[in-house]
């Protein structure tokens, strides 16, 4: 949690929050979600998993959330995104897909 990254930098939540917007630019939640989009992009490329357990390790609690937060930040399902990216593809065509953060 935030309360718990704040805590381990030795900051306040406050100050951890607006260091942390200065330095990357986003906040702690849009970057959370960013990696936990990422994350789950290499999932589904590289592996069979189920959406479930792409879900639970990429940090989301649920498959819903996760399809969720894929169509509003990739503008595509997880399962589309599969099937369009898990065979080695195009680089250029998956940049199409990358988060501009």
């Amino acid at each position: 949690s935030l309360d718990r990254v704040a805590e381990a930098a030795g900051l306040t939540r406050r100050t951890f929050t607006r260091r942390f917007q200065k330095s990357i630019g986003a906040s702690f939640g849009d970057w959370l979600t960013s990696q936990r989009i990422e994350l789950a992009q290499r999932l589904l490329e590289a592996t069979e998993k189920s959406m479930d357990m792409i879900a639970f390790e990429a940090g989301f609690g649920s498959a819903t959330s996760l399809r969720q937060h894929f169509a509003a930040r990739l503008r595509t399902s997880p399962a589309q995104y599969r099937r369009e990216f898990s065979r080695r593809g195009d680089q250029e065509e998956r940049m199409t897909y990358v988060l501009s953060s």
